[in-house]
């Protein structure tokens, strides 16, 4: 074996061995592709479900902004309510400051009554004290007369 034929051997064996790495990095270079291709599927499918998910949370948001404007809505009219209600017991209340002066004028009535029943029945217990004073006047007068009345009766009958 001469020189020309160890470097034709070593020629094709190193030509064999490039065309083995060659294959190795095809192959490797198919795996890494499939792999790629398979993490974009999984991105697209994640890609997918985020949209998704987005979809769902831009509905829920929707759907919490239309309950808050109802709520909102139902705030302001309760609030409103409440006002009137506030308005009414203001009304109330001064309806009773006005019944409250009647009261207090009735009551400055009732004393000025009592006033003039307490005057009334000074009148009344003096107007009664000289009735009695006069009834006794009386009596004694009908008993003098009726002690005197025996004696005029003798002197007729005389």
């Amino acid at each position: 074996m001469g020189f020309k034929e160890i470097c034709c051997g070593l020629g094709t064996a190193l030509d064999n061995e490039f065309i083995r790495v060659r294959a190795d990095q095809a192959e490797l270079a198919q795996d890494l592709t499939e792999r790629i291709n398979g993490v974009a599927n999984h991105v697209k499918v994640l890609d997918g479900k985020v949209t998704t998910l987005d979809e769902r949370v831009t509905r829920v948001e929707d759907k919490v902004d239309r309950l808050a404007a109802k709520m909102d809505a139902k705030f302001e009219q309760v609030d409103a309510r409440f006002e009137q209600i506030d308005a009414r017991f203001e009304q109330v209340d001064a309806r009773f400051e006005q019944v409250d002066a009647r009261f207090e004028q009735i009551d400055a009535r009732f004393e000025q009554v009592d006033a003039r029943f307490d005057r009334l029945e000074t009148k009344v217990t003096g107007i009664q004290s000289s009735q009695t004073e006069m009834m006794s006047i009386l009596i004694a007068i009908q008993r003098k007369l009726e002690i005197d009345k025996p004696e005029a009766d003798k002197a007729s009958a005389n």
